[in-house]
């Protein structure tokens, strides 16, 4: 299939400041590694990271092949805990070392091929939609609702710490500091600003739906992903419930509409009631600069986080 003009443009950019590998000879890694018959680049490509999807594997499903840069390497403990959380939306990944010579280097992960196609190639470019395009778009917002009940708050936190204790070889770092850690982390955080696991990249290209029903069938590359304050991946309930064009950003009609289904669906599935502690979410949730960005107050709070990580990564390193 051949790639739109902005995805090969995109693709173009990521080789050009490259000096080795060239997108063919990553293309034969990807063979080799893959076992398969040919490669087509992903609709989609990330500006850190080159992606293909391999066919004509004897017997075996299609494989995703992704090249990635330093920026971009996949945190095997994220990806894990995203899965845990989110089944089968997440691919799980296998790290295959580094392409020899690549400069800048490029690390090679092979994930399955996850059905469904990008949001930027599913939802509609109109202000107003037919009534059976509204329908499969509400399914969407539903859909997406879900993902972000099920993301949790501190619960996240806990999983990662318990894991780290229950693997890491007693000389990296006492137990009991692991322990007394997951017995503060309810400390650490005000509780208007619940942590959550949060994908660091949620925008309508990684994001895969069912063109036919616009079920949410795959979320992909998370590479950004960590622990942060709800609501920092809140700009994708804008993005879809808005288009743009080269004439600038439009409102669906029914956007008030969408945003009302997603918060009714997520409130059900979150399982949040009283209309104290709703309101106290959303306003979290909805504190965004004018152009859809997060507040300074979700940003001091993610601070408190990043100062919790720092300090446990100078701990774990003494």
């Amino acid at each position: 299939m051949a790639l739109s003009s902005w995805a090969q443009e995109a693709t173009d950019r990521f080789f050009s400041s490259r000096k080795s590998p060239s997108q063919a000879q990553c293309d034969d890694v990807a063979l080799s590694v893959s076992d398969a018959s040919m490669v087509s680049p992903v609709d989609s490509p990330g500006s850190l990271s080159y992606t293909v999807i391999c066919n004509g594997r004897p017997g075996l499903p299609d494989l995703v092949i992704s090249f990635r840069e330093p920026g971009g390497t996949l945190d095997e403990e994220m990806v894990k805990l995203a899965k845990e959380i989110h089944g089968d939306l997440v691919p799980e990944s296998t790290y295959h070392g580094n392409v020899e010579g690549a400069d800048p280097p490029l690390s090679i992960y092979s994930m399955p091929c996850l059905q469904g196609s990008s949001c930027v190639e599913v939802l509609a470019f109109q202000e107003e939609m037919e009534s059976d395009e509204q329908a499969k778009h509400t399914v969407f917002i539903r859909h997406l609702a879900r993902y972000f009940a099920r993301s949790g708050g501190r619960e996240g936190i806990r999983k990662r710490f318990a894991r780290l204790e229950r693997e890491l070889p007693p000389s990296s770092l006492p137990n009991s500091l692991l322990s007394k850690l997951i017995e503060d982390i309810p400390s650490h955080f005000n509780q208007d600003y619940p942590q959550v696991l949060t994908h660091g990249d949620f925008s309508v290209k990684n994001i895969l739906l069912d063109e036919d029903t616009f079920e949410i069938t795959g979320i992909v590359d998370w590479s950004l992903a960590t622990i942060m304050p709800f609501g920092m991946d809140l700009d994708i309930l804008y993005l879809t419930t808005w288009f743009m064009t080269r004439d600038g950003w439009h409102d669906y009609a029914c956007k008030q509409l969408l945003r009302d289904v997603f918060w009714d669906e997520f409130w059900a599935a979150s399982g949040i009631e009283g209309e104290e502690r709703r309101g106290r979410t959303r306003r979290l949730a909805e504190a965004r600069n004018a152009d859809g960005s997060p507040s300074e107050e979700v940003l001091v709070s993610e601070g408190r986080m990043k100062q919790l990580g720092a300090w446990f990564g100078g701990e774990a390193a003494t």
